[in-house]
């Protein structure tokens, strides 16, 4: 009866059998990015591999976004600030949309949020100031860290505690005196910046010159102020980390919202997708794309249509911004569908 039976493989064909299921196993997890699979035998010499899908686990990639950016962004100081502090510190920003109120609810203006999940991010710090130390600190070259001295700290104190509630006040002794002492300082530093022996453009020069640039009262009081606090002011305003600032800060305006009293449905639905688009991939605007609904040509597509989701993918996965789960432009499309969801006002039967 058992020469009857069919007989198994050989103990070297099993070994030859075990070696090649290795190399297989090696070559899925490496097109994978993983590591080869553990040896999964018993007695019996077999090897595992991995499914592909279980061995590539999406990588997290925290950011910093800036939530809370007013319309007015691009001439905003407290946004401009933060800008500034990610062009001087080389740490990026993307949108982060609005910051959930019972995250920070005594914050009005702009706030750092820190994550890879934009819906999630909490935030980590707010106010201009506030934000300039927090992207000093997160520079990875230590740049921001040695210059976060105990006198740059004094100087954003300053501009805080000083320059900005005199401004505010309008009352002309007091801004004379909160410029008098910048000024005093000036004299004394060539007329570039407040901090002895730095170059022009420290995050302290940054914090007191966008403030004159852009405080509701600046105007007046740089009209008095002294030639050397007007030319101080000029080399941040004629600087390419100015014009960089804002330039980014356009990036991170909150998308448009829908306006009721607009009788545009175009205008309408291109809010609802771009509202949709910021909320799931807030870095689209950031990376050029136009988010805008266009008619259907043909009925039998619908009525409007938005097609970003080839483009958004194609610049998502060149800058590295996919989020986990999305790998190609048909899951952008399923994403941006989803965020909109089925009981929009406005817009149905999305595909």
């Amino acid at each position: 009866m058992a020469d009857e039976e069919k007989k198994g493989p050989s103990k070297k064909e099993l070994k030859k059998l075990a070696k090649k299921a290795e190399k297989d196993a090696a070559k899925a997890a490496a097109k994978a990015g993983g590591k080869p699979a553990a040896n999964a035998g018993g007695g019996g010499g077999a090897t595992g591999a991995a499914p592909a899908a279980a061995a590539k686990k999406p990588k997290a990639n925290p950011v910093y976004r800036l939530a809370n950016v007013p319309p007015s962004g691009p001439t905003d100081a407290c946004t401009l600030k933060a800008c500034a502090a990610s062009v001087l510190y080389g740490t990026p920003l993307l949108p982060g949309g609005s910051a959930a109120a019972s995250d920070v609810p005594f914050v009005r203006g702009p706030a750092l949020l820190y994550g890879d999940v934009a819906s999630a991010c909490p935030a980590v710090a707010f106010g201009g100031n506030g934000i300039i130390r927090a992207l000093a600190l997160a520079n990875n070259s230590e740049v921001g860290r040695n210059n976060l001295t105990a006198e740059m700290d004094d100087w954003l104190e300053y501009e805080r505690g000083d320059l900005r509630p005199a401004l505010g006040s309008g009352n002309a002794k007091r801004i004379d005196a909160a410029l008098g002492r910048i000024g005093a300082v000036l004299e004394g530093h060539d007329g570039t910046s407040v901090l002895e022996g730095s170059d022009p453009l420290t995050a302290a020069d940054l914090a007191i010159t966008l403030t004159l640039l852009h405080h509701d009262n600046a105007s007046a009081a740089l009209s008095s102020a002294s030639p050397a606090i007007r030319a101080y002011v000029d080399i941040t305003k004629n600087s390419a980390a100015y014009a960089k600032a804002k330039k980014l800060a356009k990036t991170l305006l909150p998308p448009p919202s829908f306006d009721p009293s607009d009788p545009s449905l175009l205008a309408a639905s291109s809010a609802v997708f771009a509202s949709a688009i910021s909320s799931v991939f807030p870095s689209a605007q950031s990376l050029g794309i136009d988010i805008k609904a266009f008619k259907c040509k043909d009925i039998k597509h619908g009525d409007y249509q938005c097609n970003v989701a080839m483009p958004l993918f194609q610049k998502l996965k060149a800058s590295g911004a996919l989020p986990p789960g999305v790998n190609s432009p048909q899951q952008v499309a399923k994403t941006i569908v989803d965020a909109v969801g089925d009981g929009n006002p406005l817009l149905c039967d999305l595909t």
